[in-house]
């Protein structure tokens, strides 16, 4: 028995060796085959991705419909509106904050861009089309054809860029349909994917990766429910700051960084970016007060408010989680750096259960 399981492992290894080693050879090959995979499969992602930020309000409000309402199916369908109601909300709310200003910057801009072209033809003078083209032995012909090979390709920029709206607006679609679905369905699918999984794989097994998924949601809701709670706080603490030091754009501003806050750690820069642009077009030198009370702030935010207030909410120490973010930013950029701090917190918690079990055998 004991040979037999020897050469079993050995055969094990050797597989993983060569699937392995094929998979670096062929990794763009492999890379072009999710992508497809991936493609295929983003409206469901979406939703899925959809239905689970729904399910945080909309199982809160389940609990306490329940307890007014009887019918299972109607507590359900009640709930399941009010939450995306008050997702619609909070979404109006900020864009009816933030893009008004936007937009009046992006007027701004372009009526100072007379002033721009006439600066500029003041500081090349008398230097003519003409004279640039002689004295840089430029070939007529060969810039017309230029000229037309780059308006082609802003045509064909136009209408892929038309494509990816429709695209985008049927995936939109699709996803929101399927989030729906799962939401009112959810017990359902829950069942269904419980019994495939008893069919095909021992109980033990199955147990363990049921422990893992719901170790893995509870993860995730706490992240969002804490990452939210932290926006606000940064959100709030950017606004009391702006108006003791007069800023304008205190409120938008502070929104705007709160709203970019639940992107972990670097998000509030993002937020202040934009928030120096608006600034700038009312008083330039208020722009870098508001530069040096950002920094502050969010070395604060980053080094003590961040770690301890989510790490703490998922169990996962301020080191790890500054590690997480740093991992997931460089590996997969803004969507890595959302959801590396939860995988690794359910990685840590799996690896911490599973070596005190080893260390007690």
């Amino acid at each position: 028995m004991k040979a037999k399981e020897e050469v079993t492992n050995w055969v094990k290894v050797v597989l993983i060796g060569v699937i392995t080693y094929w998979c670096l050879n062929n990794i763009n090959t492999i890379g072009m085959i999710l992508g497809k995979i991936i493609n295929i499969l983003l409206p469901f992602i979406i939703g899925g991705v959809i239905a689970f930020i729904l399910n945080i309000p909309m199982r809160f409000l389940e609990r306490k419909l329940s307890k007014k309402i009887k019918r299972k199916k109607l507590v359900r369908i009640i709930s399941l509106i009010i939450s995306i109601i008050i997702i619609f909300i909070i979404l109006a709310l900020i864009i009816n904050l933030i893009l008004p200003e936007l937009i009046n910057i992006v007027k701004l801009l372009i009526d100072q861009l007379p002033n721009y072209t006439e600066n500029i033809k003041n500081a090349l003078g008398n230097i003519s089309i003409d004279n640039i083209i002689t004295n840089f032995n430029i070939n007529q012909e060969e810039l017309n054809k230029e000229i037309v090979n780059i308006l082609s390709g802003v045509l064909s920029s136009s209408m892929s860029f038309v494509e990816n709206i429709f695209s985008a607006i049927s995936t939109t679609i699709i996803a929101i349909i399927f989030a729906i679905y799962v939401l009112l369905s959810k017990e359902k699918l829950q069942k269904q994917a419980t019994k495939i999984l008893f069919a095909y794989i021992s109980k033990e097994k199955v147990r363990k990766i049921l422990g893992i998924a719901r170790l893995t949601r509870n993860t995730f809701t706490n992240f969002l429910t804490i990452q939210c709670l932290e926006a606000v706080i940064l959100g709030t603490l950017c606004i009391i700051g702006m108006l003791i030091l007069q800023i304008p754009y205190a409120v938008q501003i502070g929104v705007l960084i709160g709203v970019t806050a639940l992107i972990p750690i670097v998000g509030a820069f993002i937020g202040a970016a934009i928030g120096a642009v608006l600034i700038a077009s009312v008083d330039i030198m208020k722009v870098i007060t508001f530069i040096i009370f950002i920094i502050i702030l969010q070395q604060v935010e980053g080094n003590l408010i961040y770690p301890r207030v989510v790490g703490n909410s998922i169990g996962l120490p301020g080191i790890w989680v500054l590690v997480a973010v740093s991992v997931g930013a460089s590996l997969f950029g803004i969507i890595g750096m959302l959801v590396a701090v939860p995988i690794f917190s359910v990685l840590y918690t799996v690896l911490k259960v599973d070596v005190y079990k080893k260390l007690k055998k």
